[in-house]
């Protein structure tokens, strides 16, 4: 996107992963005018348009050391105020030519930094704790400094507590094997939470089942045919496809409904980091079904911030989804009443 100041015109390139969720005020390194905009929008207000009064020959510069003059660079701006210092007597005498100036060094540094945190204002602010920079997406940079164990936790808590954040900085040019890892420790961590709340609802109800042939025939049925080694292989295997599968329709669906701004690498981003509620099946009973809502939810909300679209949009684009999922909830909704 091409931000352009409205006071001044000048224009800065910001890329489309850089781009603000949200209205913010940004400040033009030229003529220091304060506007706001937003990804969608573009300049929304201008907040106010300071300007900077040069010296008129034979008068003493106002400006202090150090001070940013919108226009000129910070070489020019620095060089000018070392140029001049004064006397015993209060009086401004030029310095001699090649003569440096003690702190000449010093106020050349400081107009640097001032010139380049007003350029910075340009561009989104990135978030911060305690001082440090926080990463957007900490898995994208695990194990970082505090290991893979804390990226994956605080992964998880922006995507179930701040989702439109979160998905509306992901990086389309990011490695997909980083978003499949996620999904993978997801998957696994679900498939042995859920083997061992299925164990213990079978030996609670093993006592009842040998007076009950139905209920033993039940239990029959739910008890696992396999070992777990080999359902993990299974089930990872029967995810990882519904993800690429579950992605490509809704990647399919955005190329008819916006064109212009599908990307099947961020979709596929969406729906994989979106598998982080499916961790409430720690919780027995209704955990698993929450999870699958809440991942639902955080799957739109992703769509939506991710490429920048409307609700109508976001809706539209989950209708292949629905369709395939329709005879498989059909089928689990005929067995229950059965």
């Amino acid at each position: 996107m091409n931000i352009i100041c409205p006071q001044c015109g000048f224009s800065r390139e910001l890329p489309a992963d850089r781009l603000p969720a949200r209205a913010v005020i940004a400040t033009c390194p030229k003529c220091a005018c304060r506007f706001r905009f937003s990804a969608e929008a573009g300049v929304l207000e201008t907040l106010d348009a300071p300007t900077a009064r040069a010296a008129a020959p034979g008068e003493d510069d106002p400006l202090p050391p150090g001070a940013i003059v919108p226009g000129r660079s910070p070489e020019h701006t620095a060089a000018e105020t070392a140029d001049t210092t004064e006397d015993g007597g209060g009086r401004r005498t030029e310095s001699a030519p090649g003569q440096a100036e003690p702190e000449e060094e010093d106020i050349r540094r400081t107009a640097s930094k001032a010139y380049a945190r007003e350029a910075a204002r340009l561009e989104p602010e990135t978030e911060r704790d305690a001082g440090h920079t926080v990463e957007a997406n900490p898995w994208e940079t695990a194990p970082g400094r505090n290991g893979w164990l804390a990226a994956f936790y605080q992964t998880v808590m922006r995507v179930m507590f701040a989702a439109s954040r979160f998905f509306g900085a992901l990086n389309p040019e990011a490695p997909q094997l980083r978003a499949l890892s996620f999904y993978l420790v997801v998957c696994v961590f679900q498939t042995v939470v859920e083997r061992f709340w299925g164990g213990m609802l079978l030996t609670i109800m093993a006592p009842s089942a040998a007076t009950d042939p139905q209920l033993e025939k039940m239990l029959a049925l739910l008890a696992p045919q396999t070992n777990l080694a080999m359902t993990l292989l299974l089930r990872t295997a029967l995810l990882v496809l519904q993800l690429y599968v579950f992605s490509g329709l809704v990647h399919l669906a955005y190329r008819f409904v916006a064109p212009d701004r599908t990307s099947f690498p961020l979709v596929f981003q969406v729906m994989a980091y979106s598998s982080a509620p499916a961790l409430l099946c720690v919780i027995p009973g209704l955990g698993s079904l929450a999870g699958m809502i809440w991942g639902l939810a955080c799957m739109a909300v992703g769509c939506r911030a991710a490429l920048r679209l409307n609700w109508p949009q976001t809706l539209l684009g989950f209708v292949p989804v629905c369709l395939v999922m329709a005879p498989m909830f059909l089928q689990l909704l005929s067995a229950v009443q059965a």
